[in-house]
């Protein structure tokens, strides 16, 4: 299990680098360094923190963000479902690009099948960070999106309620970061390419100033609050209040979009938020609490996960930076938590280096133990001398031999799993066209002496649910009426034919599964279940038991 971690958030303005460590009493940041964009690699390496497996923040126009509906299926078939739409997407984009994906948790009951969360980012984007890390002398493991990293850092750090749904919201100057939350349930994740950057185009095109003019009028008169409508420390202040209200709002809206889309997404049309959780450098705005608040009519507070995280190993000027940066520096925290802890949610895109270095590790494994071998026996015969030459080379015959026979086993278990997996499908494929052909037959024919009071409305395949396993398979179901018209008593002809059927071979077992009788006139259903229930997997003890029995 990794116990420290290194990640950098670069941010539009500043980057960010914190260190952290998972210690005896929780989380520990164990150092911090915030510089000026624009420095790139001489600021990183200026910092001093080991940059060796950083993981990098993701946002804005360098990451996509995608929602897939798929049925329940194994992980390996979700996994080359996903493959063939990543390299779709590519194909389509024209672009080179990297993903990774995650399930979200089933949070309603009208949800079929399971969401796939996935991530893409261009190798582009992901080798100019790469790059940049490389050339202040550390490397970049892994990328993750930002609104993943604040997710996490709630998490981890911020008490939780099963039911309330919480909304963490990271705005930045260029970007903003949302993420949807039931309890600990991750609902839905998003990434927008605005920020606090559209207030200060506002007013520098309001006042026909320069964008730092701007920026400097926004921090000293700028007031969102609704509070104060009408209480405002000068004229100027209103006029610039005014002048940044309409694009103030833009920050609401994308907070309500967000959750319109997971309404829409987990089906739940009457999910309210029951609080917002806010950081980032644009939460620093004076009154955006209070706007939100009177928006979305609900609790809004400053999201600080370092009042629950261990400072105490920071330096003085560590120290100083990090409470310059508290609620800028919430996404770092969020991607070094993210692999400290592998309980918290999953979502890393790799680099293309690292993605070939994994692969070549797997493929070159048992080369590599082979060549361990050989290096015990060299050693043992410098060691023994020139009299364990002839014992030496029959260790190295039979550990080579050794090394084809594993490698033999391991193609030959390969082709097995191949094979089985693709006699299974074909299996299943089979049974379900039986049932479909040859077992409507057979049940059309048993009913061909239907009384004459009786008849058929409809005969169809359904899926249903069977054996201790609740595995699906097919089943013939037939409905149909019947009314008086030889002269007998209807349900009189209705349970004779009924009984007759319930004992006729090569239908499998008959099941009434509806009845109901009125004005001398039935309606009636049967079930024909034509394959015996799947037999459950026995674990070992129940197997030992039955030995001894």
């Amino acid at each position: 299990m990794v116990r420290k971690a290194v990640a950098l958030d670069p941010g539009s303005h500043t980057t960010k680098v914190l260190a952290l460590r998972d210690g005896k009493r929780g989380l520990e940041v164990t150092a911090f360094a915030s510089f000026a964009a624009e420095l790139g690699e001489e600021g990183l390496a200026a910092t001093g923190i080991p940059l060796n497996s950083v993981v990098a923040g993701l946002a804005g126009r360098d990451m996509t963000l995608r929602y897939t509906q798929v049925p329940p299926a194994p992980d390996w078939q979700i996994r080359n479902l996903m493959a063939l739409e990543i390299e779709d997407l590519a194909n389509q984009s024209g672009d080179a690009l990297s993903a990774d994906f995650n399930l979200l948790p089933v949070v309603g009951e009208e949800v079929d099948g399971e969401t796939v969360l996935m991530a893409l980012a261009r190798e582009e984007a992901l080798d100019a960070v790469a790059a940049q890390v490389g050339a202040a002398g550390g490397s970049v493991s892994a990328h993750v999106p930002n609104c993943i990293a604040i997710y996490n850092a709630y998490l981890r750090t911020y008490p939780t309620e099963e039911e309330e749904v919480v909304c963490i919201a990271n705005l930045g100057h260029e970007t903003a970061d949302i993420a949807l939350a039931k309890g600990q349930d991750l609902l839905f994740a998003r990434n927008l390419s605005q920020g606090g950057k559209v207030i200060d185009e506002s007013i520098a095109s309001a006042f026909n100033v320069s964008t730092r003019k701007a920026q400097s009028l926004k921090r000293e008169l700028l007031d969102l609050d609704p509070a104060s409508r009408g209480k405002f420390a000068s004229g100027q202040a209103e006029k610039v209040t005014m002048a940044a209200g309409g694009s103030a709002t833009m920050l609401v809206s994308a907070i309500q979009s967000s959750l319109a889309f997971c309404k829409t997404q987990t089906q739940q049309p009457d999910l309210r938020l029951d609080r917002i959780l806010l950081c980032g450098g644009s939460s620093r705005l004076k009154g955006i609490t209070g706007l939100l608040r009177e928006a979305l009519h609900c609790p809004v507070e400053i999201f600080d996960p370092f009042a629950a995280v261990d400072l105490n190993g920071l330096q003085a000027d560590e120290l100083e930076q990090l409470e310059a940066n508290r609620q800028e520096a919430v996404v770092a925290l969020g991607l070094a938590a993210t692999v400290l802890d592998p309980s918290l949610y999953s979502l890393e895109i790799l680099p293309e280096s690292v993605k070939r270095r994994q692969k070549f590790l797997q493929r070159t494994v048992y080369n590599i133990a082979a060549a361990a071998v050989l290096l015990v026996v060299l050693g043992m015969m410098v060691v023994t001398g020139s009299e364990q030459v002839e014992k030496v080379d029959t260790a190295r015959s039979a550990a080579n031999r050794t090394r084809r026979r594993v490698l033999d086993i391991h193609d030959q278990a390969g082709v097995l799993v191949e094979n089985n997996n693709r006699k299974r499908q074909l299996i299943e494929d089979l049974v379900t066209r039986s049932v479909g052909l040859d077992g409507t037959l057979r049940v059309l024919r048993a009913l061909q002496d239907m009384p004459e009071d009786l008849w058929l409305d409809s005969v169809e395949i359904v899926q249903q649910q069977s054996g201790q396993a609740r595995q699906r398979k097919p089943v013939v179901q037939v409905d149909g009426q019947g009314l008086e018209i030889s002269g007998r008593e209807i349900r009189t002809v209705y349970d004779g034919f009924s009984a007759a059927l319930k004992r006729r071979p090569g239908i499998g077992t008959s099941t009434q599964s509806g009845f109901e009788i009125r004005d001398n006139q039935i309606e009636f259903a049967f079930t024909f279940d034509l394959l015996p229930d799947p037999v459950p997997v026995k674990d070992g003890e129940e197997r030992d038991r039955e030995r001894e029995d």
